[in-house]
């Protein structure tokens, strides 16, 4: 799915399924000079077992346009603007990495767009 972030096109990997509404949800953040496929088998797993999925392509990484966010905190920042961009309230957000620290500084920043976080590798 492609879906518009701060004026840019940016990837979001769906398992192969739209999104519903009535689901929850899980966004899925790769770490540095990575993209959404590293998360292959864990966004189809969910997607096909009653989840909504978002794995993301961070800016300027995979198919994602636009540079690299120049911090945790940006990235962090634009988490939430994905989810709007998707229609999606709340989600459970999976980091790896990089991805693991946008997570943490997510739910810091934003509480209340964050239902449940893993972090991997932080």
């Amino acid at each position: 799915m492609r879906v518009i972030v701060d004026g840019a096109d940016t990837y979001v990997y769906t398992g192969a399924r739209p999104l519903v509404p009535a689901q929850p949800a899980v966004m899925f953040v790769h770490g540095a000079a990575h993209d959404h496929s590293v998360w292959a088998l864990q966004s189809r797993y969910f997607a096909h077992h009653g989840s909504n999925v978002l794995a993301v392509d961070l800016p300027g990484h995979g198919r994602s346009q636009g540079g690299a966010l120049p911090a945790v905190e940006a990235i962090a920042d634009w988490l939430p603007r994905v989810l709007d961009a998707s229609g999606v309230e709340r989600a459970a957000l999976v980091g790896h990495s990089l991805g693991a620290l946008a997570v943490l500084a997510c739910a810091a920043r934003h509480p209340d767009r964050v239902a449940k976080m893993a972090l991997l590798g932080p």
